[in-house]
């Protein structure tokens, strides 16, 4: 053998072994994914055997259907609250403006009930934690109607934030650790996330038919107490004059034509009180009747920083994160809350119609879902979060455009892209915050909840001030301007996204 063929040898057994180990890790990506197909198929094929035969999977399906109904409630009252809006601001006799207090007190109690329901949970039985935070839902939810004086009303919304503040954590952390960090768990959580949005579709619908008729929507409680006033001097008038039983007869005309005609609102409010005391007798039968297939411990897992990047640049990205989420949160509540006030006011629609396109919103966030399901297997969440949050922007920029010139068509089309990728935006931060931040475990979840809502419910008090005194169109506006500072919050985790990378690849050289 010449050394020509020597060193042709030699090259050749260098660039074998330099290919050998890229060889065996595609070999082993190919088992990986073969097993991963297998188990799969095993894993549906041995379900079906384990709810036959297992009395432990069968406990662990009855609990999941349980908390998903639980949790749909939470749905049904997110939808409820727009709708009702009007109708509730005429019960108390307030205007838009200090109207906004009831939203602002509601998301004052989830707030509080958030951090509540974090302390309850290791202390007490989670099943009583849902039963009486439920009952206590319940019953808030019939009395809301008949709360006739303002403070009453603010009290009762109060309460009924506590309460669904303590659930959204409780059946939360449930929900997590029914079936566990399994591919099980991923999909049963899918389906929790998604119960939320049928019955946000369906409460507007079962609420619109009791609404009090629009042609009153627009007139202003004020209007009725300046009217009073007018009745009064008249009054004094007829009393100067002595024609005491006339004026008696003219007041009470007056008065019959300036009262505003009762709601039937309470109604829709007495379904839906029905519908939470119902989902909540699963948990008072599995409270008295405990299991001794459910397993009540978890264990305590430390969120820790990712990368390599310098502690500072991390916090300084976790405060971002966190205006993200109080943004998002503001944005997503105070849509869907003052959207049916909007359609009133600016384009002078009727609040059936206000309804029905609150439950399109819903309709089409439960799509978003689905169609977020699909895309997440072909697209990063940095991708989703560009997509999602641009086209967000776009059509709430349509939004306002359409709000402007009074198109019916414009804002219904609207709607059905804002409800589509808003839906994206969540999952997809919890996603990129996850991989690349820092893992979300019970402590991040937390923060990002609580923060949350701290921006929901700071922003009725404006959004009600800027309608009420200046324009409904307002409500476009304020919107859009939510939607470019969540860009320039996605323009800063993408920067951080390119250094966490440029670091890496750093280390690796």
């Amino acid at each position: 053998m010449t050394d020509t063929e020597r060193k042709g040898l030699d090259v050749s057994c260098s660039e074998l072994e330099i290919l050998n180990p890229l060889r065996d890790v595609d070999v082993e990506d190919r088992d990986e994914e073969t097993s991963i197909k297998k188990v799969d198929m095993d894993d549906k094929q041995s379900f079906l055997t384990e709810l036959r035969h297992n009395t432990d999977t069968q406990f662990k399906v009855i609990l999941s259907i349980c908390v998903a109904l639980a949790n749909s409630m939470l749905g049904w009252i997110k939808g409820q609250i727009g709708p009702a809006f009007l109708d509730i601001l005429y019960i108390s006799n307030t205007d838009l403006e200090r109207g906004s207090a009831f939203m602002t007190s509601y998301y004052t109690g989830r707030a509080v009930g958030s951090i509540l329901g974090g302390s309850l949970y290791s202390r007490m039985n989670r099943y009583l934690i849902l039963v009486v935070s439920m009952s206590i839902n319940g019953v808030t939810l019939a009395l809301i109607p008949w709360c006739a004086q303002y403070e009453l009303m603010v009290t009762a919304h109060v309460i009924q934030g506590l309460c669904n503040g303590v659930m959204n954590v409780v059946l939360t952390a449930v929900a997590v650790s029914i079936w566990g960090a399994s591919v099980r768990g991923r999909v049963y959580l899918n389906m929790y996330m998604a119960a939320i949005c049928p019955t946000g579709l369906l409460a507007p619908m079962a609420t619109f038919p009791f609404l009090s008729p629009s042609s009153n929507d627009v007139a202003s409680p004020i209007a009725t107490q300046n009217s009073s006033d007018n009745i009064v001097n008249t009054t004094n008038s007829f009393i100067t004059e002595g024609n005491i039983s006339k004026h008696n007869a003219i007041l009470q005309s007056h008065i019959a034509q300036t009262e505003m005609p009762a709601s039937n609102v309470y109604i829709a409010f007495s379904i839906s009180a029905g519908l939470a005391l119902l989902s909540t007798l699963p948990f008072v039968v599995i409270y008295f009747k405990t299991s001794k297939h459910d397993n009540k411990g978890r264990a305590s897992e430390e969120s820790n920083f990712i990368g390599n990047l310098s502690l500072s640049i991390k916090r300084l990205q976790l405060v971002n994160i966190g205006v993200f989420a109080m943004f998002y949160m503001s944005l997503n509540f105070t849509f869907s809350g003052y959207l049916t006030a909007f359609c009133v006011q600016q384009l002078r629609w009727t609040k059936t119609s206000g309804a029905l396109l609150t439950s399109v919103l819903f309709l089409t966030m439960l799509f978003g879902r689905i169609v977020g399901a699909y895309l997440s297997h072909f697209f990063k969440p940095m991708k989703m979060l560009v997509l999602s949050s641009l086209l967000h922007a776009v059509a709430l920029f349509g939004f306002a455009a359409s709000g402007v010139v009074l198109s019916d068509t414009g804002i219904w089309i609207s709607v059905c892209i804002i409800g589509t990728v808003l839906s994206l935006i969540w999952p997809s931060l919890l996603s990129w915050t996850n991989e690349n931040l820092i893992s979300v475990r019970g402590k991040m979840s937390a923060f990002l909840l609580l923060i949350g809502f701290v921006g929901a419910l700071s922003s009725p008090l404006l959004f009600g001030y800027m309608m009420e005194e200046v324009s409904p169109i307002w409500f476009c506006f304020l919107n859009l301007g939510k939607a470019g500072v969540l860009i320039i919050n996605v323009i800063l985790m993408f920067v951080y996204l390119r250094l966490l990378r440029k670091s890496r690849t750093t280390a690796e050289q």
